[in-house]
């Protein structure tokens, strides 16, 4: 995946987390806002009970009474504590789930007066108060509003949403990487745009000795007149390149260049060597040469990355180009020259290529690839395209010395 859709992926991750922790808290104080409603609705219809069953039983402290109100406040799961309390009497009736809910008094006794003092969870618990008897007696609830039966649907439907989104996501990355994956058609091959367009080949002169102190030779006795001084010998100029191809001298330097470009932009890189099957001893295979590499130049519009390689084979640097892309274009290259007559028949030739892939090699290590995928092209019969495919998890791994 390239950077771009990774950080789409995470800004997208970002947002959704966002969004599930405030459709949470939501969801959350929505139920508390409801549960509140319904318990004052509660203690209110709790609250005229005990006042008729004060008429009809005689009094707050009359054992019907308490029984009556014990089996009203058993009804109500999420009342915790129901408590009916005078200024001048003290606490007249108290029920509730658990001593702890009552801080003050510590002990309930007749002779207690006061306001008591209640042990209440904020945010999850909520203490209600209402008028039973004007204007002296009044009855105080606490009534759970957010318990695990309210959590549970809230957790719940998080976490079907989170397994939808990694559901989603997966997908996404399938897709992605497919797309990214999928090979070149054959007969479409077109070189990729480069980012960074390359230089014009030029050929560097030979680096000139530093200038020597000058020492005059030893004095040497004239020659005799009537023999004329000999010449010294002319020494034979460079050969010329084939036709068309860069100096065999300047592939390295030029492949360097290349492979530094292709590692600081995160780009591939494709080196190819072609070479003709079974060219024997022919007087005419510079022409042949020349005339192989007029269709390369045909196939490869940058002219400036063909170099002579021997003298039946060249080097083509593809820059941007991924194996399966090279392959594919190489291979159109091989049927093209098999079609075509060089000098007067028709030839074959064999082509072994690689490529970066993600790797941080030398020139060397390409060029033996390359080899290696030519050799075994040869091997075969010849006439064909084998690209070497590196492993590139297995090429860090080799260079860490542990596990990708």
């Amino acid at each position: 995946m390239t950077k771009r859709f990774s950080w789409v992926f995470l800004v997208l991750s970002g947002i959704f987390f966002f969004f599930m922790v405030g459709l949470t808290g939501y969801r959350i104080e929505d139920a508390r806002q409801k549960n509140a409603a319904g318990a004052r609705e509660r203690i209110a219809d709790v609250a005229a009970k005990a006042r008729s069953l004060k008429d009809t039983t005689g009094g707050f402290d009359a054992p019907q009474f308490k029984k009556d109100m014990r089996g009203i406040f058993d009804a109500e799961p999420r009342l915790l504590l129901l408590s009916i309390r005078s200024a001048d009497q003290g606490i007249l009736y108290l029920v509730a789930r658990n001593k702890s809910f009552v801080k003050e008094p510590a002990s309930i006794s007749p002779d207690w007066r006061g306001t008591p003092v209640y042990q209440v969870s904020k945010g999850y618990e909520l203490l209600l108060n209402e008028q039973v008897e004007s204007p002296d007696a009044s009855m105080d609830a606490i009534f759970v509003i957010m318990g695990r039966e309210d959590l549970y649907p809230v957790v719940r439907d998080d976490l079907y949403l989170f397994l939808a989104f990694l559901l989603v996501c997966a997908v996404i990355i399938l897709i992605a990487t497919g797309i990214q994956d999928e090979p070149a058609r054959p007969g479409a091959y077109a070189p990729a745009p480069i980012v960074e367009t390359p230089r014009p080949f030029e050929p560097r002169q030979p680096a000139r000795e530093p200038p020597r102190a000058y020492t005059p030779p030893p004095a040497r006795e004239p020659a005799p007149a009537e023999e004329p001084p000999v010449p010294a010998p002319v020494a034979p100029p460079p050969v010329a390149p084939t036709a068309d191809q860069g100096w065999r001298a300047y592939l390295e330097p030029r492949l360097e260049a290349e492979l530094s470009r292709a590692q600081s932009s995160d780009l591939d890189l494709a080196l190819a060597r072609v070479r003709l099957d079974e060219p024997g001893a022919d007087s005419r295979l510079p022409l042949v040469i020349s005339e192989m590499t007029r269709l390369i130049r045909e196939s490869f519009p940058l002219h400036d990355t063909i170099f002579e390689s021997g003298e039946d084979s060249c080097v083509i640097l593809i820059p941007d180009t991924e194996i399966d892309a090279a392959v594919h274009g190489l291979d159109d290259l091989r049927k093209k020259i098999s079609a075509t007559p060089l000098e007067g028949r028709i030839r074959s030739v064999s082509i072994g290529v690689s490529t970066r892939a993600g790797r941080l090699i030398e020139g060397r290590t390409l060029l033996e690839e390359a080899d290696v995928s030519l050799a075994k092209a040869s091997r075969e019969g010849g006439n064909q395209v084998i690209g070497f495919r590196a492993d590139a998890a297995r090429f860090r791994e080799t260079l860490t010395g542990s596990p990708a």
